[in-house]
């Protein structure tokens, strides 16, 4: 989706306010989409993915929290009004967010809070531990946000195989899963998905939603028949077990901010094409 924000507010969201700590989703490729955005009548349209509207709410949020020069053009920007129905209140927003996996946290320190509401209309139904308060401080809905932290990119496989798409050793945390045990949570908040074809059918029996950022890799690089079933579950490419992991390397780290390997020391002096198997 189109964004559009102002001067001031991309100099604010790539200035020092950046929760370096702290591994959200949608931060590294929000700060690369704002530095490579081009000046529009006096406007900034960027594209951002769901992920980077929250994280860019997030630094909004701080520096409303905590004052400063920039603390009106903050309040501009609304993720609830960009992402969600109008009619939303915040606490349903916050819910429905906490339900879906992500971690609500204050605005000022980022400390993890709680939902202990005291009765329906509590009007500070959120906690965090603070020793200065006997151990526990309430706060309201407008001091909390959403926070969608990082999560181990997903194998989907049932094979006994230690290693079923021939990646390891790797950096970037791998989370193996058998179709069986595979959640719709789960599998919405990956960022990226390594199928193993042999496990293809169990994984279209259960009817997973299309999404972008899943990777099919087959053990046979000369079976032509997995280009029709990727094709079918919407995948972005399909690769052979072990083969071209430059690529599905670089495509691991940025798919998780890169965390665990700076991208200039991903990058090798010759370009690291496409697997020939796209689909």
């Amino acid at each position: 989706m189109l964004v559009r924000l102002s001067p001031a507010q991309r100099d604010l969201l790539l200035g020092p306010l950046h929760p370096e700590q702290h591994a959200v989703c949608g931060s590294h490729t929000l700060r690369t989409a704002l530095a490579t955005a081009a000046l529009q009548s006096q406007h900034y349209e960027v594209d951002m993915s769901a992920e980077m509207v929250e994280a860019a709410s997030l630094l909004f949020r701080l520096a409303c929290a905590n004052g400063g020069p920039h603390r009106q053009e903050s309040r501009t920007f609304d993720a609830a009004y960009i992402l969600g129905p109008r009619d939303q209140t915040h606490r349903t927003r916050l819910l429905s967010a906490l339900t879906d996996g992500a971690e609500i946290r204050e605005v000022t320190a980022l400390r993890r809070a709680v939902h202990r509401p005291r009765h329906d209309d509590d009007p500070q139904p959120w906690t965090i531990e603070d020793a200065a308060h006997d151990g526990q401080l309430r706060l309201p809905d407008d001091d909390v946000h959403p926070i969608w932290p990082l999560k181990p990119v997903l194998v989907i496989s049932d094979s006994p195989d230690d290693d079923p798409v021939g990646l390891l050793p790797c950096r970037v945390p791998l989370h193996p899963l058998p179709p069986p045990a595979l959640s719709s949570v789960e599998y919405r908040l990956a960022p990226l998905v390594l199928l193993d074809d042999r496990s293809y059918a169990a994984f279209r029996h259960r009817r997973m939603p299309r999404r972008r950022g899943l990777v099919v890799v087959c053990a046979d690089p000369d079976d032509g028949t997995v280009y029709p079933r990727a094709a079918a579950i919407g995948a972005d490419a399909v690769m052979a077990a072990g083969h071209d992991l430059g690529w599905l390397h670089l495509r691991l780290h940025d798919a998780t901010e890169c965390r665990y390997l700076p991208l200039d020391e991903l990058l090798p002096d010759d370009t690291c094409e496409p697997p020939p198997y796209g689909t």
